[in-house]
């Protein structure tokens, strides 16, 4: 569809908003949220020459406002310019009036591959960082793991060697019962040898 009215650019074609949807609108208009455009540019990048506000252009966004200059950055439009709402955010209406033409067909299938391009790098990026998470975590399993194991293997150790302690103070006590049971046994075996020498001898 050709465009009518609107904005002249540079080589003095002029412009108009699109809606893909619902046919043509006259550059200016204002479009309410329910007749969103389809091509509208939802991203911008920054260009040292062309920004800031247009204080000379006629057209107003749906607040009333000039309208800032923008160069679109989605997919087949990136580098095109247009003209948008100076307002960001939830506060940014969707009015927005194309400059530049769609580009030709070489540099737009060209663009279409970079954007699908960097599409595929990030969805492979995501699912590494994912992995990357998914084996920190499993790290983190392992190590928990590890670390439960070795509490356990020490817990057991100093279990084993409390008991050999206690069985070692045990044994001593034992022993040492035992010898002072021998001693008064022999001490008793010498003192009874000792009456009966005395008492034969009395005999005698």
């Amino acid at each position: 569809m050709a465009p009518r009215g609107g904005y002249t650019v540079e080589g003095g074609s002029s412009i108009t908003s699109m809606d893909l949807g619902h046919g043509s609108v006259e550059s200016g208009e204002s479009l309410q949220p329910e007749h969103r455009i389809v091509d509208e540019p939802s991203k911008d990048i920054l260009d040292p020459e062309f920004y800031g506000i247009d204080t000379s252009s006629a057209h107003r966004c749906i607040h009333g406002m000039h309208p800032a200059k923008k160069v679109a950055f989605v997919y087949a439009a990136t580098g095109r310019r247009f003209l948008g709402c100076p307002l960001s955010g939830d506060d940014m209406c969707h009015w927005f009036l194309w400059i530049d033409e769609p580009w030709g067909p070489v540099l737009s299938r060209s663009i279409k591959n970079l954007w699908d391009q960097t599409s595929r790098v990030a969805d492979r990026a995501a699912m590494l960082e994912t992995k990357k998470k998914e084996m920190e975590h499993a790290y983190l399993d392992l190590w928990t793991e590890r670390s439960n194991m070795e509490i356990e293997h020490e817990q057991v150790v100093n279990g084993l060697k409390n008991r050999l302690v206690d069985n070692e103070i045990k044994m001593s006590r034992r022993l040492d019962f035992h010898i002072k049971l021998c001693v008064a046994s022999i001490s008793s075996a010498v003192t009874l040898a000792s009456v009966l020498a005395y008492v034969l001898s009395t005999l005698t």
